[in-house]
Parts: structure tokens; sequence; C-alpha cells
């Protein structure tokens, strides 16, 4: 795949810049080389204005004089009603250009925009609008190249790299900053196709744990609907064999456990989340809890329950709140923290509540009437 390379800057001596242009005559022979550099590494290259005050038209000159270069490898991006399209051959090899018009007519709109498609970004000297693009490039994870020797806003991109993360290594950063020679061009070539190779690398990993993230989801959600249905299969089961003691207590527990691990994964799911064997643990231990609660107090109520057709009716409300319990299982365990254990010391006596206030009749205040 052809990568799409953007070369944004000036170097007119005319201009001042912030800090000044330096070496301003080697300036414009570099930027040839860079677009030469471009072509043989199999670059498209992305330009946007003809004038002498920027770099494009150096550019295209030394992008041009590779002969093999394919055609449309040169994109073009006027905003719409810029009819300046001057770039060196055009008229001899217009199928090299490929003109396509922005919309608006506010060429910083159009070139901003087009940002989105590069593959990378070489800054040679500028200004405002260089400087911006740098900073644009560098927040919006663009790879980008700025050659300091020039001067320039791309000096002071190359200041930012030292301090900012981003893709380039030190080592790189600091080959940006070194003096032009004929070797400088390629090299600057390499060490944006670089960026970009890690950028890739980055977020394939990243495409990779989402999507393992979205499968482990989707397991959760599966066991969890699977163990509902095991805990709602506790119901016929019970009406299918002869009520016993054993049976009753089994399917109660499996389906307090079952439904509790469940409501867990569906909290878990509902919150957007992919851990869920932590939750489900956790969920299933809250069911369990609120199950022998709840059964507790029916035993004590009705100590026969569990050996006869009642266990059945229990089992309706033991499957409802393990589901729930699991569903809201810190609140299960917030609640278990601020439960205070018996002292097993001395036995307590229960405290006996005050008597009420005996009323007392208002003073004698003398005789009546």
């Amino acid at each position: 795949m052809r990568r799409l390379i953007a070369v944004v800057g000036s170097a007119d001596p005319a201009r001042a810049y912030d800090p000044p242009l330096a070496h301003a005559e080697t300036a414009s022979p570099a930027c040839e080389q860079i677009g030469r550099a471009l072509a043989e590494a199999d670059c498209d290259l992305i330009v946007y204005s003809s004038e002498a005050q920027f770099v494009e038209d150096q550019v295209v000159t030394g992008y041009l004089s590779v002969a093999d270069s394919p055609a449309g490898a040169i994109h073009v991006r006027p905003p719409y009603g810029d009819g300046e399209k001057d770039f060196p051959l055009l008229t001899e090899r217009p199928e090299m250009f490929d003109i396509r018009y922005e919309s608006g007519e506010n060429w910083e709109t159009s070139f901003y925009r087009s940002l989105r498609e590069v593959d990378g970004v070489i800054l040679v000297g500028g200004g405002r609008s260089t400087l911006v693009t740098g900073m644009v490039c560098l927040a919006f994870d663009v790879p980008v190249a700025a050659v300091a020797c020039f001067g320039g806003a791309a000096r002071k991109v190359w200041d930012t790299m030292n301090r900012v993360g981003h893709h380039a290594t030190p080592e790189e950063v600091s080959a940006m900053g070194a003096e032009w020679s004929d070797t400088s061009a390629p090299t600057l070539i390499r060490l944006l196709l670089a960026q970009h190779q890690r950028r890739d690398a980055q977020r394939n990993q990243q495409n990779r744990l989402r999507l393992g993230e979205a499968w482990r989801s989707a397991l959760g959600i599966t066991i969890g609907l699977l163990l509902l249905c095991l805990g709602l299969a506790m119901i016929p089961l019970t009406y299918a064999v002869s009520s016993n003691a054993f049976v009753n207590v089994t399917a109660l527990v499996a389906g307090a456990l079952a439904t509790g691990t469940s409501g867990a994964i569906t909290r878990n799911a509902f919150d957007h989340g992919v851990h869920w064997a932590r939750t489900a643990a956790l969920g299933m231990s809250a069911g369990a809890i609120s199950f022998l609660l709840f059964v507790s107090a029916q035993l004590a109520a009705s100590p026969e329950i569990l050996t006869g057709d009642g266990a059945r009716r229990l089992l309706f409300f033991v499957l409802t709140v393990g589901f729930v319990s699991g569903f809201t299982f810190d609140a299960v365990y917030g609640r278990l923290k601020q439960t205070e254990a018996p002292a097993t010391g001395q036995p307590q006596t229960p405290a006996v509540p005050a008597a009420p206030a005996t009323p007392t009749a208002p003073p004698d205040t003398g005789s009546g009437g």
C-alpha cells in the first residue's frame, strides 16, 4: 500500500520567521531531494498550493524527477473556487496529478480537513500554519518529521517533540535536528515511515485487544444465559420427580448458585464490563449467602418445609432472591460489612428499653377560677 505524505512549510527569505530562517539557500534543493526520496520510497504526495512562498513547488519538481512514478501519485487538494494550480509540469504530465477540490472557499478548512487522510507530514520552515499543523499532528497521532535545521515553525515543532509523547524514538528526533546533507532526505522518509509502522502496530494491537474483550464479553453473556436456564430448569425438575429432602435441597442450592452467578454476569454486561469471571464468583457467593439467610428464616417458621411440597413453592422465591443478590452483589457485601459479629465471651444481656417518663402534673398556682 502506498503511503500518502504531505510536505508543509515555506522558506521565503522575504518573510519573517520565528525562529529566523536558516540556510535559506539550501532549503529549496533540500525540498527537491525530499520529493525525490518520497517517489523512490513509493509514497504518494499531497500538495495544496503552488505559490512561490510555499515549498510544494520544489517538492513536486523533485518528485517528478523519478520517471517510474505511477499516475495520480500527486494529490492536489485546493479549496473550491481556487483556480491557481500552476504546479511544475502540470500541463506536460497531467496524468501525474489527481486534483480534487475541497468544499469551502477557505484554504485552511480544506487543508486541516485533509490531514485526516495523510499517513505522515514533513515540516520545513514555515510560520503559524506550519506550527499549527505540527501541533495537530502530535495531538491526533499523525506521524510527523520536523526538519529543524532550516529554522521557522518546524524548529518549534521539533523542540516540542523532545517534550511530548509520539511515535518517534529519541534517536529519530535527534536525527531530525541534524544539519542537512545528501543523505538527509532518504533518512527523513525512513524515520517517517518507521513512525507509521509503529502507529499501525499499536492500532492493530488495540484492535486485537478490543476484539478479545468483545469475545470475552460475549462468552460471559452466553454463560450467564445458560446458568439462568439451569436455575429455571430446577422448577420442572422438582415437579417431575417425587418430592424428598435430597431433591428439594439440591434444586434449591443449584438454583440459587446458578441464578446468583447469572445475575452477576448480567450486571457485568449491563455495566459494559469484560472481566466477568471475578464478578461471577462474587455473584455466586452473594447468591449463596442470600439463599442461606432466606431459607434459614423459612426453616425457623416451618421446620418441615424442605421435606414436603412447600419446597417447590419456595424454589420460585429462591431463584428470584439468588438472581437479585447476584445482580446487586455490591449491596449484599456492603450490608454484610455493616453486620456486627456476636461476641464469643460472656453471654450478653439484651438491653431493656427505658421506661417512658411519667407525665408530671403542672404546679399548683393557687385557687382556680
